[in-house]
């Protein structure tokens, strides 16, 4: 049984977003409303092409080899809301056209966008995009192929905030099993900055639920389950009121773990973790496979993983700050 969720923490996404409402205004004649676009009817690997300022409302998409929509030029104000994905490689690809040099995607906007059976993301959104905003989004993988992410971030964006978004069985499913496997519920990339995550949700990743490279990430009243490292973690930030369940390996090199820290981490501040694995789960709860010595510092944990160690370090030892001292905090675990 899992403890400690909410039910919005786990807004069951079946009914959580309800498709085909009319919007309350009329978006701009660049606008979509309503509409059914699908990649074998239209015999296109490209559903829609965004333009400035677009409007796309509760609109279906299925069937594209590419992607849903395309970003790929400097584009400004694009809102999308209440739309539905199936069968897809990716939602929005935000990519350069051929001789351009930038497609950056700045004040977006995309609320209650419900995608299953994704081959490869929901996005990737990369150049020097900014100041967008997700929430109520639920993306689902299947049989995805190598390198498969929910939510990717790249290049240079920054100032984005995904609240109420969940991310679901990312799950490399055509790696050798000698090798490393990806596949990730979010991630984001050295150079971004400014992300937060609100009451976001991943599950049954073969890599990563949350694996954030960004410097001074935010992740608030977060939640990651059953996914190989529930949360990857290379550089800098604050994680308030997450949990981590259970971590579950699928394949390939590399362990399971609740947080693991990797590259050069400098530090990362644990405000209220809650932690939750039975006796038979070994995963530890701080994993340090670091270049430099990392600092995090844990404040008011609760940590119930009877079978598994609290530290294990492959590198640097680590400089852990406990507030208060370890031995008044609630933290169970086998060392």
């Amino acid at each position: 049984m899992i403890a400690d969720l909410s039910r919005r923490q786990l807004l069951g996404a079946a009914a959580l977003f309800p498709i085909g409402h009319a919007a309350a205004t009329i978006g701009p004649p660049r606008g979509t409303r309503g509409r059914f676009f699908s990649g074998t009817a239209m015999q296109s690997k490209v559903g829609l092409e965004a333009t400035a300022g677009m409007d796309i409302q509760a609109c279906m998409f299925a069937d594209f080899s590419s992607c849903c929509i395309l970003v790929d030029q400097p584009l400004d104000g694009l809102t999308i809301e209440n739309c539905r994905v199936d069968r897809s490689y990716r939602f929005l690809e935000d990519k350069v056209a051929e001789g351009g040099t930038d497609a950056s995607l700045t004040n977006f906007i995309v609320r209650r966008v419900s995608a299953r059976n994704l081959a490869r993301g929901m996005w990737r959104i990369r150049y020097n995009s900014a100041h967008g905003l997700i929430e109520d989004v639920a993306a689902y993988g299947s049989d995805c192929v190598n390198y498969c992410v929910g939510f990717a971030l790249d290049d240079q964006v920054h100032d984005v905030t995904y609240r109420r978004v969940q991310s679901h069985g990312f799950t490399e499913a055509h790696r050798a099993a000698n090798k490393y496997w990806n596949g990730d519920g979010f991630s984001d990339e050295r150079g971004n900055s400014q992300i937060r995550y609100e009451d976001c949700l991943a599950t049954d990743c073969s890599d990563g639920g949350f694996d954030v490279k960004s410097t001074g990430v935010v992740l608030q009243r977060c939640v990651a389950m059953r996914n190989k490292r529930n949360y990857r973690l290379w550089s800098s930030g604050t994680l308030t009121q997450c949990q981590s369940h259970e971590p579950k390996w699928r394949g390939g090199s590399g362990g399971k773990s609740h947080f693991s820290f990797h590259g050069n981490v400098e530090k990362y501040v644990f405000e209220r973790p809650v932690v939750r694995a039975p006796a038979d789960n070994a995963a530890p709860v701080f994993f340090f496979a670091t270049n430099v010595p990392a600092t995090i510092e844990v404040i008011d944990a609760d940590i119930d993983a009877p079978g598994a160690p609290l530290i294990s370090v492959q590198g640097p030892q680590p400089n852990i700050i406990f507030t208060p001292p370890r031995e008044r905090q609630r933290i169970r675990t086998a060392s």
